[in-house]
């Protein structure tokens, strides 16, 4: 962070608003989108076809319905339609800015929140456990709605390590032992991926190098995988050479020589979150960037406020003075591991100063092309490749999920077009519609 220290979720908001109020799921449906550009990551290419989705799936590109098709047809005509983004760090109870503001209707309201962001699938790592198991098992029977909710569940830290400070249970560990027996308890509630703490050199205690190799090999045993949350430079290596799937954050100084190479060689994706780690800063000083009707429309006038009328201590004030350095650093760091072959995903961790949940995919989107990715790369990062990680088929190819986003205007011109959302389809399903900006 910049102006502010980062700060997790707190913990008594989580514990009593984690599951919000639930909404109910909506019942499966057929369309077909006619006269469409479809923007494919996957492909890079952009085609000028028809889509026809059928039970949830895309079934083809033909050139009109099928004789017996009883589904719905939405003209499509003006429109680009991209996979629906995903947000692969996120704690998803609501949204905190200066001043003790916060806004937290519960992680089944964000993800309800996020079906309008053009987020149809988000990644939650750390919040109440029980609490997520819940909404995770109650969404996935089909009781509820909202985007797709993936978690870790719990946060694996050393005593009284990194994820202990917020009054939520988490899981400890200081040993190899306790890493496996840890991680075997907590594979019993599949999670879909399990979070470690590792920094030793951080200011708060960390597990070791052996236990977090301990515990990154009994996950790949249960066929889990694993991102770890890293401060160095030096953590991303002993991630890397334990196996980690994924790393997340971006450690200050330039990537060492021939690390991306040993990331892209053991295939380690990283989760860089641009949003967390850039844009306090900016919505302090650009209190209009959160004015865009898809900021409005996804926080309260309490929130955005609050950036506005923020005014930093003397200690904030200089810490801000190396902020704009701090930013290019992140943003050549993530160039230079894209650069070697390193798979990029996104992600925002949201729920922390200087960032909104949905939003900020947006802002991440948008900074990832700022680093030196081209829009197909950013867009990849957001949708297919997530899709990979997560196991599932996000993409717009035949036979993948209709999770999709029809916008007003080609992401790949101007990646900042993926906030000019006309639909939202999830599964086949219509679940948000506006007017493109």
């Amino acid at each position: 962070m910049q102006t502010t220290p980062r700060s997790k979720t707190p913990g008594l908001i989580v514990l009593a608003l984690l599951l919000g109020s639930l909404a109910a799921p909506v019942s499966a449906q057929d369309l077909f989108l006619a006269d469409v550009q479809i923007v494919d990551p996957a492909k890079q290419e952009i085609r000028h076809a028809n889509l026809l989705i059928l039970d949830g799936r895309i079934a083809g590109e033909p050139s009109a319905p099928p004789a017996d098709f009883e589904g719905t047809t939405l003209d499509a005509s003006g429109q680009w339609v991209i996979p629906g983004l995903v947000d692969l760090h996120t704690h998803a109870y609501g949204n905190m800015a200066p001043g003790n503001t916060f806004d937290s209707p519960g992680t089944a309201a964000i993800a309800e929140r996020m079906l309008t962001a053009g987020v149809t699938a988000f990644l939650d790592l750390f919040g109440d456990e029980d609490a997520l198991f819940a909404l995770r098992e109650s969404q996935r029977a089909g009781e509820v709605g909202g985007a797709d909710l993936f978690a870790s569940l719990s946060c694996l830290t050393a005593t009284e390590g990194h994820c202990t400070e917020y009054g939520v249970k988490t899981r400890t560990m200081d040993s190899p032992d306790e890493a496996r027996s840890v991680v075997d308890d907590l594979a019993l509630k599949a999670p879909d991926v399990v979070k470690i703490v590792y920094s030793p050199t951080g200011r708060m205690p960390s597990v070791d190098r052996e236990t977090l190799a301990a515990a990154v090999e009994t996950a790949t045993r249960h066929g889990i995988k694993t991102v770890i949350h890293v401060g160095s430079w030096q953590d991303v290596r002993d991630a890397t050479e334990v196996g980690a799937s994924a790393v997340t954050h971006v450690p200050e100084g330039p990537v060492p020589a021939g690390l991306g190479s040993l990331m892209a060689e053991h295939g380690v994706r990283h989760i860089p979150t641009l949003a967390v780690e850039t844009d306090f800063r900016h919505f302090v000083a650009e209190p209009s960037s959160l004015d865009s009707p898809l900021a409005r429309a996804l926080t309260p006038e309490t929130v955005r406020a609050a950036y506005r009328d923020y005014e930093p201590s003397e200690r904030a004030r200089a810490h801000a003075e190396g902020a704009e350095a701090r930013e290019a650093g992140v943003l050549a760091a993530v160039k230079a591991l894209s650069d070697a072959g390193v798979v990029m995903l996104t992600g925002t961790d949201s729920g922390n100063y200087g960032t909104i949940q949905g939003f900020s995919m947006h802002r991440e989107l948008n900074k990832m092309v700022q680093a030196g990715l081209t829009p197909w790369q950013a867009l990849a990062a957001a949708t297919v490749e997530p899709g990979e990680f997560l196991g599932r088929d996000f993409g717009v190819a035949t036979g993948d999920e209709a999770n999709l986003v029809l916008l007003g205007a080609s992401p790949i011109e101007d990646i900042g077009n993926t906030q000019k959302i006309v639909r939202v389809i999830q599964r086949g399903v219509v679940v948000e519609e506006a007017s493109a900006e």
